[in-house]
């Protein structure tokens, strides 16, 4: 058989088939290299989780529930810290509760700093200021930290009895009055009750205005808009910080739904600022930061970082106290939640045998062990940010032999740290307050619900007393019962009914109150009440 003669085959391509060959083998190396490059390398050291897409990294596994994913990822590769890819962004996940602590902790200096994302940082707060709590660390955000934890600190929290005696007063009252005009048989929702006590207290004390309604239309306007922007600052709701080609999609509706809010925020916020001036010129102002901060001539403020500050508060108040509330209630509702109920109703009259002093001290101390207990365990267990708001590095870290470098985004795992078994034992995924009463109960840093070292809540203090009040004065006037028709979703992860959402947003249920302790009692604490609130507050 003939060999083949090629020597008739010109096989030399020409110059322009020479030009389309290596553009066709320099696109085939560059697209994976482009579609999987992140702005940091991968860190020699520290595992990556497998199986990531180019372009989106891991955001497609991660789906809606980001903390879950994180925290079966920690059990199943066995390894509480790791790398991911969010799009072309590269982050180090912490999970177990002695990793965040050492990260937030002891090297909370070098995690000071936030990542400033495009969606929130760029179009939602272009107008505003960014909140406290988002803020990359700067001379700016330094200042605004000070003035809120001077406004927010220990020593003044005798400065807002008043607003504590009136929230939680109107809180009772109109719980009293929906339960009275259901005969005592009508089931409620709380939830709207102590939104609005939530919101109430952070308009008071930054504006010195609250609303008295429930259905109060700014009231439903701020929570609305509130609720939108937090799902617009999730990872899982918007691809577009991560993936900046998606950006400049035609018709971006992310964009567009952005600013459309960012408009409406400025509306009502420039309304409230607004109101206060008016109410310093006319000499009826209430003591309030916004008013301390407008009539100090020397302070150093501008007034973004003025609004700024409201913004946090306003913002951070009426999102998380609800969800800790809310939660707290339906779980204390349940029939094992009604044990600790009873135990917590005991502690009460024990240290107030009439039910009237333990309405008079509610809002000026918190000396209830078991009240408080359950207090710690509502904000461990329902971690209602699951995902702590992400820190950047400002200077390199090592870790464990690794070395995580500057500008580096941290996502710290809360959900996953407050139900970590080594931590708080084999029942750490149940509703149990009595774990703070025991001899073996946590130190320290108790949970990551308010989070912890340079960057933790300026307000946990403030939400605290609200939490405690709101408790013993609920408690010491009903039983909680939960429905049956409309029972309340316990489970630590299934009560969240937005998951996608940066703060949870609990599953409606309803409840009925059974009336407590001797009859014409609550009508007279309330009545008492009334007449010591009176006047208090303006309302907008």
């Amino acid at each position: 058989m003939a060999l083949l003669d090629l020597s008739s085959y010109n096989l030399i391509p020409d110059t322009q088939t020479s030009i389309y060959i290596l553009a066709a083998i320099g696109t085939l190396y560059l697209i994976p290299h482009l579609t999987t490059r992140t702005d940091i390398p991968l860190i020699t050291g520290i595992p990556e989780i497998p199986h990531a897409l180019p372009i989106f990294g891991h955001l497609l596994t991660l789906g809606a529930d980001h903390a879950t994913v994180c925290e079966a990822w920690w059990r199943q590769h066995r390894t509480p810290v790791f790398q991911i890819r969010l799009g072309n962004t590269r982050a180090v996940v912490i999970n177990s509760f002695a990793d965040c602590k050492r990260m937030l902790i002891t090297h909370q200096s070098a995690v000071i700093d936030r990542p400033k994302l495009y969606t929130f940082h760029g179009l939602i707060s272009s107008t505003q200021g960014f909140t406290i709590g988002s803020s990359p660390w700067d001379a700016s955000c330094k200042l605004k930290r000070s003035a809120a934890g001077r406004a927010l600190g220990r020593s003044k929290l005798k400065d807002y009895y008043d607003m504590f005696d009136l929230e939680s007063y109107c809180l009772v009252r109109d719980l009293a009055k929906d339960v009275s005009d259901g005969g005592g048989t009508k089931e409620i929702d709380v939830r709207k009750y102590i939104q609005r006590y939530a919101l109430n207290t952070t308009l008071t004390l930054c504006y010195g205005i609250r609303m008295d309604s429930v259905d109060d239309s700014m009231l439903r306007e701020i929570l609305e808009v509130g609720s939108a922007i937090s799902l617009l600052r999730s990872a899982s709701e918007n691809y577009q910080d991560y993936i900046p080609l998606l950006r400049y999609w035609p018709n971006n509706s992310k964009n567009r739904r952005s600013c459309e809010l960012r408009d409406r925020r400025d509306k009502y916020l420039n309304v409230l600022l607004d109101q206060t001036r008016e109410m310093i010129k006319n000499g009826t102002d209430k003591p309030c930061i916004s008013a301390a901060i407008l009539k100090d001539e020397e302070n150093k403020l501008s007034g973004v970082e003025v609004s700024s500050i409201c913004l946090s508060l306003v913002s951070g108040g009426f999102e998380t106290i609800p969800g800790t509330l809310t939660s707290c209630i339906g779980s204390l509702s349940t029939p094992a939640g009604q044990v600790f109920q009873e135990r917590a109703y005991e502690d009460i009259k024990s240290l107030y045998p009439d039910v009237r002093d333990a309405w008079r001290n509610s809002y000026q101390e918190e000396r209830l062990p078991y009240v408080n207990a359950i207090i710690k365990e509502a904000a461990r267990y329902y971690t209602v940010s699951a995902m702590s708001l992400p820190r950047k590095t400002v200077e390199d870290i090592e870790w464990d032999g690794a070395v995580i470098p500057k500008n580096m985004m941290i996502l710290i795992n809360a959900q996953a740290a407050n139900h970590d078994i080594d931590h708080f034992g084999p029942d750490a995924a149940t509703f149990n307050p009595e774990r703070w009463l025991n001899k073996k109960a946590p130190i320290g840093i108790q949970h990551l619900s308010f989070g912890a070292g340079s960057r933790a809540c300026s307000g946990q203090l403030i939400a605290s007393r609200l939490l405690y009040t709101a408790l013993v004065r609920i408690i010491c006037s009903y039983k909680i019962v939960a429905s049956e028709e409309m029972p309340p979703n316990t489970d630590y992860v299934e009560y969240n009914a937005a998951k996608s959402a940066l703060v949870a947003i609990p599953r409606a249920f309803g409840v009925r109150l059974v009336s407590r302790g001797e009859e014409g009692e609550l009508e007279e604490c309330l009545e008492e009440a009334s007449e010591r609130v009176k006047g208090f507050y303006r309302e907008g």
